[in-house]
């Protein structure tokens, strides 16, 4: 009998295999959702004794979800990793941040284990990995070895755990994939090692109108509600929820596993409105080659706002997961009378703990205001303009006049609008942007610019251009509608703001306003919550031209700043240093030893480099050149001489 996941079970057993085998063909998996062989895979950590993970398959990460676990090994490096099947070594690579040191190892059943943040290789691996990275005088490789070159049999040591490239601390990140590049969720294997009884939990949740007409709490205005977890272990929130129209429901919450304080991603999430299931989510395997689009799945303004994930529980425009089971209106709930409306919400872990949570929707045929003008108000004290999918919202603060109005300004026309709702003394003006794209919009005395520039639809190419930027999108750039705002300020363009999602890279070319002497060592950098990121970019007579895959405010700088050296040992045994720069970042090191090249590690996250020898019996010997180049382009170069007295490292101040 095939196994179909237990929140998959609960929607419509029939209609669910249907569903799964279409969607497989059309994903080209080759591994079928629910047959995993339990017991053919050995646990790489400890194996047969109790394990715990600080991650799973699909915590919510930064620009994507988490493709496997992440085993945790005990504060420390240094653990024996096992192969978990006999197979050979398809891939093995050094990265600066990601996986780190990586391997990738192939098994006969067509499946592929992942073993990342590795600290050392074992010896056949390391020796092969050190000659690649001597022949091509690089330290960062990516490897593919011939089918078979390399083999480990089921629970040989391939390597010992470690906390290299984006790790956070020592653990091993774990993963399986199907023969597409799949991640599978490996605790569907059957691992004795982990086990959990903890139910999952709710924390917040919220409701967004969906379209012009729609209202919660009688606002065009997404709301967060918090739940109250009951004595019965259910949870609920206290008041109903007045609400019209079309509704999007939004989700933060966690599972948790017995013995530890971490927090992990929902393995289920079903919905339902008056009893129909209207959507469930199923984090059980999805491709490794598209998880950026992880972003159009969350709520991403508020992660970018507030740091909270929020799981969209309604398909949106875009999305290309194969994650979602939703009703005809693609999980929006459907608000279009007066009537008590009652929702549940169920959510579930890998070993089917799941927690439930209810409320009531009231709902609203007409949008009562929720005050009324008394006085002659003509002018407000401010206003300000937001745009949410495809509405613009205008709020006027104090504006209560007998007669309000606002007026959007276009290059063709005007528009008057009313207010479609009055909320603590202002007043709401709502903009279809798929009607018209107003430049400014005037409330009383109170010019508010709005500086829209185009609608640039998803899944095509296009440019726009004028006389100060160009900008141009293929293909994959968007996932919905842009409605594209550009402003200049001196050197700073913003391109709408930093809570739009992109899919992919859009290319940006514009003119400062300034002059540059040095426009080798000028580039872009994004401006980011305090912080610049280095973009580069390339000049054609005084213009710039740069991609990027995030929206915002973007300003050119120069850095004429040699990256910083700080030598700790150039002894016979090793060298050894610290590295920095502080604007645009480091971009390259070399070392040389007589003119040779030498192997240099580099924990990025400390700014560390040693070097590892090709012949550990051979001691340095001469001159010691070592040279450390930034993002910019300027360099930094140390020729000193091979020491035979080892130097102290530096006592490092506590911060």
């Amino acid at each position: 009998m095939r196994y179909i996941p237990v929140c998959a079970r609960r929607i419509v057993p029939a209609l669910v295999l249907i569903l799964c085998l279409v969607r497989a063909e059309a994903q080209k998996q080759t591994f079928p959702k629910g047959d995993y062989p339990k017991g053919y895979f050995l646990f790489p950590i400890r194996p047969g004794l109790a394990n715990s993970l600080a991650g799973v398959l699909g915590d919510l990460r930064t620009n994507h979800y988490h493709g496997g676990l992440d085993i945790r090994t005990q504060q420390r490096e240094g653990l024996p990793v096992y192969a978990a099947a006999d197979g050979y070594v398809y891939k093995v690579a050094v990265q600066g941040t990601g996986y780190g040191n990586v391997i990738f190892l192939r098994h006969p059943n067509g499946l592929t284990t992942v073993y990342g943040h590795l600290k050392t290789f074992s010896d056949s691996l390391a020796a092969y990995v050190r000659a690649e990275q001597y022949q091509k005088q690089s330290f960062y490789v990516d490897l593919y070895p011939a089918p078979g070159q390399l083999t480990f049999k089921k629970g040989d040591v391939i390597a010992l755990s470690g906390n290299t490239g984006g790790s956070a601390g020592p653990h091993l990140h774990f993963e399986i994939r199907d023969s597409r590049d799949n991640y599978l969720n490996p605790l569907y294997f059957g691992f004795s090692e982990i086990k959990d009884q903890t139910a999952p939990g709710f924390v917040n949740l919220a409701l967004r109108p969906m379209s012009l007409e729609s209202r919660v709490n009688g606002q065009f205005e997404r709301q967060v509600f918090k739940p109250v977890r009951q004595s019965d272990g259910s949870y609920r929130i206290s008041q109903p929820v007045r609400a019209t129209g079309e509704v999007g429901l939004e989700l933060q919450a966690y599972d948790f596993m017995t013995g530890t304080g971490f927090r992990y991603g929902l393995h289920c999430i079903e919905v339902t409105l008056d009893g129909k299931e209207v959507f469930s989510f199923n984090m059980e395997q999805f491709p490794s080659s598209i998880t950026r689009d992880y972003n159009n799945l969350i709520d991403y303004r508020t992660e970018q706002e507030t740091g909270s994930r929020f799981y969209r529980c309604y398909n949106p425009v875009g999305n290309v997961f194969d994650l979602f089971h939703t009703d005809e209106y693609r999980g929006k709930l459907q608000i279009n009378d007066t009537l008590r409306h009652e929702v549940r919400v169920k959510i579930f872990d890998s070993f089917e703990n799941s927690s439930t949570l209810y409320f009531t929707i009231r709902g609203e045929t007409e949008v009562p205001a929720t005050s009324t003008p008394e006085t002659a108000e003509t002018n407000p004290d401010w206003v300000v303009a937001q745009g949410e999918q495809n509405v613009l919202k205008v709020t006027a603060q104090k504006y209560l006049s007998a007669e309000p109005f606002a007026t959007f300004f276009t290059d063709r026309r005007r528009v008057q609008a009313s207010p479609a709702y009055y909320h603590q003394g202002a007043a709401i003006f709502l903009a279809d942007l798929r009607q018209y794209l107003p430049d400014s919009v005037q409330v009383g005395n109170k010019v508010q610019p709005l500086h829209y520039q185009a609608r640039i639809a998803a899944g095509q190419a296009a440019t726009y251009q004028s006389d100060r930027w160009t900008i141009r999108f293929d293909s994959t750039s968007l996932f919905d509608t842009l409605y594209l705002v550009l402003r200049q300020n001196y050197n700073a363009l913003t391109i709408n703001d930093p809570f739009t999602a992109l899919r992919h890279f859009v290319q940006v070319t514009y003119q400062p306003e300034g002059t540059f002497a040095n426009k080798a060592r000028t580039a872009v950098y994004r401006y980011n919550k305090g912080g610049y990121n280095f973009l580069g970019g390339t000049w054609d007579g005084d213009r710039i031209t740069f991609r990027t895959r995030e929206l915002g405010t973007f300003i050119v700088q120069t850095d004429t700043l040699p990256p910083r050296i700080q030598l700790l040992e150039h002894s016979k045994n090793r060298i050894r240093a610290y590295i920095r720069d502080d604007m645009s970042g480091i971009d390259s090191f070399k070392a040389l030893v007589n003119d040779e090249w030498v192997l240099m590690n580099y924990e990025y996250k400390q700014r560390y480099l040693w070097s590892e020898k090709r012949d550990e019996n051979a001691p340095f010997e001469g001159e010691l050149t070592l040279e450390v180049t930034d993002k910019a382009g300027n360099s930094t170069i140390l020729r000193v001489p091979i020491k035979d007295v080892v130097a102290k490292p530096p006592t490092r101040k506590k911060r």
